[in-house]
């Protein structure tokens, strides 16, 4: 979470991009590499899938985005001096795990589910998802933090 430009709450969770590769690989007997160029060239939600990889990378997706929503709602709960705001926040996501389609729309029903100290105001995918964190990763260090 950042307030006027200035990082004021951040967290990770261990089970995202990479994870899914590797884990949906093992399960598919698919090699990791093959399984994040079909995620990021043709995996989206919202269909059925006869193909076993896309029904078990839909199963991994969704465990992330549950586990994400709840390192949300973990992390403003343990959150202190965070900025007071009456409006509702916006989120924008990011990095190559955000790109398949109907991917917000996914994470915005589970966050709508939860009950989350703030409201969102929208929910919108980064301009550039796949290189946005990083970039944001950049700004931060050069900026001291």
């Amino acid at each position: 979470m950042s307030y006027l430009s200035v990082p004021v709450l951040s967290f990770s969770i261990p089970k995202a991009g990479d994870y899914i590769d590797s884990s949906a690989a093992t399960i598919t007997g698919d090699r990791a590499n093959r399984v994040r160029i079909v995620k990021e060239d043709s995996f989206h939600f919202n269909g059925f899938f006869a193909d076993k990889l896309q029904q078990v990378l839909g199963v991994y997706y969704d465990e992330m985005i549950q586990s994400l929503v709840q390192g949300m709602k973990q992390a403003f709960a343990n959150a202190r001096n965070l900025p007071k705001s009456n409006r509702p926040l916006p989120i924008v996501l990011s990095g190559g795990t955000a790109m398949p389609e109907g991917f917000r729309d996914r994470f915005e029903k589970v966050l709508n589910e939860a009950e989350l100290p703030f409201a969102a105001s929208d929910i919108r995918l980064a301009a550039d998802p796949l290189h946005a964190s990083a970039k944001g990763a950049l700004v931060a260090a050069l900026a001291g933090g």
